[in-house]
């Protein structure tokens, strides 16, 4: 069942205001506490069980990666020091992640689209994040472009990704959780 424009423009503030709170407050602590209610409000509204919870755990692992080698690479510094990438940034990933199916799901069919906006976007999420946090580019004129160019291939990698984990749920192929599972994909009895 597609989602609603309502929920995917719910989805969509819901991450906006979910990364808003993580980048600011740059702690730990708030970072974890801001997604676990983001992923509790979004599996009770719009989530697919089981299956989606597992992509959002394969994308932020894969963020989690991504981010430290950025770090490691020198791309990015904190409070202008080389360091490893702070926790409160990998908290991006699963929030991020939640509108893969959701607020981007339109994306999946037009990857150059997502390109785009996925160059414009962590072009402009990237350098918003820097101005409002102790991360910063260790070059500021040319890491925003590395990190515009980056996400261009990266958000259609990830619509991409999402197409296919969520492939039988979009064409329909029996319901939206796998087999012998509930509606919030928990296991049911034989």
């Amino acid at each position: 069942m597609a989602d609603t424009l309502l929920q995917k423009v719910g989805n969509g503030t819901l991450f906006n205001l979910s990364w808003l709170a993580i980048v600011t407050t740059g702690s730990v602590t708030i970072a974890a506490a801001v997604v676990t209610l983001h992923l509790i409000v979004h599996q009770f509204w719009l989530g697919h069980g089981r299956r989606e919870l597992l992509f959002i755990a394969a994308v932020s692992l894969f963020g989690l990666a991504l981010d430290q080698l950025l770090f490691a690479l020198g791309l990015f510094t904190l409070d202008g020091k080389a360091a490893l990438a702070p926790l409160w940034l990998t908290c991006l990933w699963p929030v991020l992640a939640t509108t893969l199916q959701h607020a981007f799901a339109g994306l999946q069919q037009h990857l150059l689209l997502a390109g785009v906006l996925g160059g414009i976007g962590g072009y402009g999420s990237y350098l918003a994040g820097t101005k409002l946090s102790a991360v910063t580019f260790a070059d500021p004129a040319l890491g925003p472009f590395i990190v515009g160019a980056i996400w261009v291939l990266l958000f259609p990698a990830l619509a991409l990704a999402a197409r296919y984990w969520f492939s039988d749920v979009s064409r329909g192929n029996g319901s939206q959780q796998d087999e012998n599972s509930d509606d919030k994909g928990e296991p049911q009895p034989a």
